[in-house]
């Protein structure tokens, strides 16, 4: 099968079937998956961020692009992935980030750490109360929240839509709303609309 065939599968593989195997499949397909920029609605809604430094942290980040941004932004980065081979590409794109081969869930309950901003885009969060509590727990107070994925429906995985409705009293909703982004290589092109959720923690 060829690379092609394999981003095809994947970009129709349902997004409750992600998995670590799935997306190392993927990654292993090709030399480069993404288009190597940062994802737009990172770049919209951080961009103008009154505070460019602190801490941020990228979950699922892929082949680094939006580490590379956000370094460049004054932010000290890290980023998590539990695909070996993104790890691997993320590391040799963005040499000033610490990036760790290492599960949402496990880096949330090991690491004990907060951020001052954490993005998601396209990862695969459980929509369930815990996997909420543990995202809460990443941001420090005062620090963002900006949640990325495309506009569709999901029995088992969180969406930006789902999130805004389940995140505690400590969190304020500043956004939440259809973002149209114009993209054209890289395995997400055929996705022109995202929804993105961008919440502050109170306290």
């Amino acid at each position: 099968m060829s690379n092609m065939s394999h981003e095809h599968e994947h970009q129709h593989r349902p997004h409750d079937q992600v998995t670590p195997e799935s997306m190392e499949h993927q990654y292993t397909s090709a030399e480069q998956i993404w288009s190597g920029n940062p994802n737009q609605a990172l770049v919209a809604y951080l961009g103008t961020h009154p505070a460019p430094h602190g801490t941020a942290l990228d979950i699922g980040c892929g082949e680094g692009a939006d580490l590379v941004w956000l370094a460049a932004q004054g932010f000290e980065t890290t980023g998590i992935d539990f695909a070996p081979t993104a790890v691997t590409r993320a590391k040799h794109n963005a040499p000033d980030s610490e990036v760790l081969l290492v599960a949402f869930t496990e880096f949330s309950i090991e690491s004990g750490r907060q951020f001052d901003v954490v993005s998601c885009s396209y990862g695969q969060i459980p929509a369930n109360d815990i996997s909420v509590g543990h995202l809460e727990n990443l941001v420090a107070p005062g620090g963002t929240l900006l949640f990325t994925h495309h506009d569709f429906d999901s029995e088992s995985a969180a969406t930006p839509k789902w999130l805004a409705e389940h995140l505690s009293s400590n969190f304020t909703v500043e956004v939440l709303e259809s973002f149209e982004r114009d993209i054209k290589t890289g395995a997400g092109a055929h996705h022109h609309v995202d929804i993105v959720l961008k919440a502050k923690k109170v306290s």
